[in-house]
């Protein structure tokens, strides 16, 4: 009997380191899947990190977001806070608003005035920053509100006018931080959006010129 207890409480005991190199080989076999994995996400961070890095050597985001805190008076006027700063080429800039409302700029300004075709974005967000009111519209305006639209530029000082592709409204205005949509261009609102914003307070380089910069306006 004694003999036979002995053997039993071998055998369970040999079971029982058996049983531990099982869980040992198992849970060191875990760990090493663990890190790897780990290995494996940090390698796709680092990848995605400097894919970003390469994006952006050549490329700014222009830094410009909304701004609850201001309000305008004037009825469906955005306003947004922008940063300043000049992007010199080959470097472009992005901007998320369409069109443009602020943010990194080219040094030189866009020449105001009556324009037919698009104007760089880089070079219109520029004379934003001097006071300007840029006035956008789709290409496919009627004749006789582009006409409306002209005669509130054309001899102005800090007025600037020219097609947009992409916006999703036929005439949008735009001054720094602000931007105002329409449908018409008899619209009151974008001659109270014009008296209120051109040379307005909220401009940062005020007295800054609008001309001998780059572009020829058709007038």
């Amino acid at each position: 009997m004694a003999a036979t207890r002995e053997r039993v409480a071998a055998q369970r005991e040999a079971e029982r380191k058996a049983a531990k190199r099982r869980s040992a080989i198992i849970f060191g076999a875990s760990g090493i899947a663990v890190l790897a994995l780990v290995a494996g996400l940090t390698a796709v961070v680092m990848s995605s990190s400097d894919d970003d890095k390469k994006s952006s050597a050549n490329n700014v985001i222009a830094d410009v977001r909304p701004d609850p805190n201001t309000k305008s008076d004037i009825a469906g006027v955005s306003t947004y806070t922008a940063a300043q700063g000049h992007i010199s080429k080959p470097k472009d800039v992005t901007y998320r608003q369409v069109p443009p409302v602020g943010g990194e700029h080219d040094p030189v300004w866009q020449n105001c005035g009556i324009y037919d075709a698009p104007i760089p974005n880089r070079n219109g967000v520029h004379s934003l920053e001097h006071g300007t009111v840029w006035i956008t519209y789709q290409n496919n305006l009627p004749a006789d509100q582009l006409d409306v639209l002209k005669s509130k530029v054309k001899g102005k000082t800090y007025m600037m006018l020219s097609p947009y592709d992409g916006i999703d409204k036929p005439i949008v205005a735009s001054a720094w931080g602000l931007q105002l949509k329409l449908d018409n261009a008899s619209d009151p609102r974008l001659d109270q959006f014009i008296k209120e914003y051109k040379e307005g307070k909220q401009t940062p380089e005020p007295g800054s010129p609008c001309t001998g910069g780059v572009g020829k306006p058709t007038s």
